[in-house]
């Protein structure tokens, strides 16, 4: 499994730039090939770096996330047999909350997990025109209205914000290597 890891490392590393489809499939599997060494070297670094991690985090690597806690509220709400956009709001909610897993306003880190289930039911039933019960159902699951204002803009602006760093890094490397993003760093504080 690791062997597979560094592999796509490798094609990523291969890959320039990383958001271009077409320079991506001109890359030849063979050029991504990595030699016993490279193998060991870079499996190496990644077990160090593993445990490093861990000791930081002091081996605390449970993580609540909203999914599950998106699909009771979805269910309590009861939208599944009330409306027959139940299934397309289930979706949006989910590729809502896929996509504050990159917002720059660090939404996961930020927010509790119930409150960010709540913004993702909130803003796909607007934007598919769902009813949902109650003047203000958010109170329900301990949620207040200007959180749930904050997330819901957050929520918004994250496509302005995908279409910003799509042309950023369209024509240049994602620096994936440490030396990459050290480089990448020097030449911003450059600018």
């Amino acid at each position: 499994m690791l062997s597979r890891l560094l592999s796509v490392l490798a094609y990523l590393n291969k890959a320039r730039p990383l958001l271009d489809i077409e320079s991506a499939s001109k890359v030849a599997p063979e050029d991504c090939f990595l030699s016993e060494g490279s193998y060991q070297d870079g499996r190496l670094a990644l077990i160090h770096t593993e445990a490093q991690m861990l000791r930081i985090l002091g081996y605390q690597t449970h993580v609540s996330l909203p999914y599950a806690i998106c699909i009771n509220y979805l269910q309590a709400l009861d939208v599944f047999t009330t409306s027959e956009n139940g299934q397309a709001l289930a979706k949006k909610a989910f590729a809502h909350l896929n996509s504050a897993l990159f917002s720059p306003q660090l939404l996961y880190l930020t927010h509790q997990p119930p409150s960010l289930a709540t913004a993702a039911i909130y803003l796909p039933a607007k934007e598919i025109g769902v009813k949902l019960p109650g003047e203000e159902w958010w109170e329900v699951f301990d949620v207040d209205r200007e959180e749930l204002g904050f997330l819901v803009v957050s929520l918004i602006s994250m496509e302005g914000f995908i279409a910003e760093e799509t042309q950023k890094w369209s024509k240049t490397k994602v620096p994936l290597t440490l030396e990459d993003v050290q480089a990448w760093i020097d030449k911003e504080a450059q600018s």
